[in-house]
């Protein structure tokens, strides 16, 4: 998932890449220091992967100055869907692009705002079948704030779904789920009117009933005032679905919320470490068991996070952090309970670059994968998702281009 806050905070992160800042995805982490990460419903200490297999580059094509894809959802092994934005030198664009089983290729998407200066982007993608996919994000123009987008794919174009904001402030989009063609979720913030840019930021939730975009109430616990996020969002069953993200208690802690078929409520989760704490993502392979990501500060180190849901309590689960400096985990796909991929990046120290982060879950323990890094300036991987009896795709951004892998 790539996020919001890197974009808010960009003024404050001199040393972030612009187009990070755009993705939603890129969580705050990465900005205090990172799609959506998009999961779809079920479907050891050494650097080794569970198989033979192992995670490989695969060409994708670029566009304008810089390009990033912040989110994937592939429905079968040769029907997949890229999303994300690129800068065009004076704006950024929704870029959008689909696997055919043998190439990816660009495929035209819709720009509400298209003007000097003028931003649309996409950090969340779900595919449904052949001719029903759905992807989210924001777009601001010259006289608004930001301003939910909502795209739908009908099996010959992409065009814009009306989608409600909460408050003439900002409003974002971060990451989608469906359990059905009439039951989608999607998940970000929103941000009250007031000064400066509006009030505090609080949790967004809307969901897709087969006719129209609804918001639905959703809890932002915390300080009254303080900013909270929704980055990621898994839905099984029309009664069970996940959203996390961060609220404001404590320098920041994670946040998430459970739906039991009627509302949204709070989950205790575990909170490590001494503040920046971020839950990017999560999944849930099953009923009783969901896994989350993100990243925490301990010292002066961002640190990868991860957390696992047993059907009564989150509890941290032990996860490498190779990078010295910086380490954060963005998106999440599970097959199952026992095999999923996390993805993100690292960086040794503040002058080094960063590279790509993956991670494997075997039902017991992650550990870290061989993670191909070809850019020669900083590689990101923002999303992440499981090919229905196949492998596994994550893509993101290697230096300006975008950057797809896949596990087989």
């Amino acid at each position: 998932m790539v996020i919001l806050l890197t974009w808010l905070l960009t003024l404050e992160t001199p040393w972030l890449d612009p187009m990070k800042v755009l993705t939603p995805i890129v969580a705050i982490t990465t900005m205090i220091g990172t799609a959506i990460t998009v999961t779809l419903p079920p479907a050891s200490a050494a650097l080794a992967a569970p198989s033979a297999c192992a995670w490989q580059v695969v060409a994708s094509p670029s566009r304008g100055v810089s390009a990033t894809l912040s989110a994937v959802a592939a429905r079968t092994a040769r029907d997949a869907w890229a999303v994300g934005s690129y800068d065009t030198g004076s704006g950024f664009l929704t870029l959008i692009e689909r696997w055919n089983g043998s190439a990816w290729k660009v495929v035209p998407s819709a720009n509400p705002a298209s003007g000097h200066h003028e931003t649309s982007t996409l950090s969340g993608v779900v595919a449904i079948t052949a001719s029903n996919a759905w992807a989210v994000g924001f777009y601001e123009k010259s006289t608004t704030s930001f301003r939910t987008l909502v795209e739908h794919w009908n099996g010959s174009a992409w065009s814009v779904v009306p989608s409600p904001n909460a408050d003439s402030g900002e409003n974002v989009l971060a990451a989608v789920a469906a359990v059905s063609a009439s039951d989608i979720w999607a998940v970000g913030y929103r941000h009250g009117p007031g000064a400066p840019g509006g009030g505090d930021r609080k949790t967004l939730v809307e969901h897709w009933d087969g006719v129209k975009w609804r918001i639905v109430k959703s809890p932002s616990p915390g300080p009254a005032r303080g900013d909270g996020f929704l980055f990621g969002v898994a839905a099984t069953s029309a009664g069970r679905a996940w959203a996390v993200g961060t609220e404001p208690a404590r320098f920041s802690s994670t946040l998430a919320i459970k739906w039991n078929g009627t509302k949204w409520q709070t989950v205790k989760t575990a909170n490590p470490g001494q503040g920046d704490r971020f839950l990017q993502a999560v999944a849930a392979p099953s009923a009783r068991v969901a896994l989350a990501v993100g990243s925490d500060l301990s010292g002066n180190q961002t640190r990868t996070l991860a957390e696992k849901w047993t059907g009564t309590t989150w509890s941290t689960v032990p996860v490498a952090s190779p990078g010295g400096d910086f380490n954060s985990l963005q998106a999440i796909a599970a097959r199952n309970a026992s095999q999923a991929w996390s993805v993100g990046a690292r960086r040794a120290n503040p002058g080094a670059r960063f590279s790509t982060l993956i991670e494997h879950w075997d039902g017991h323990a992650w550990s870290q994968a061989s993670a191909p890094s070809p850019g020669a300036g900083d590689d990101w991987l923002f999303g992440a998702a499981s090919v229905p009896k196949s492998g596994f795709w994550a893509v993101g951004s290697a230096g300006s281009r975008t950057l797809i892998e896949r596990f087989c």
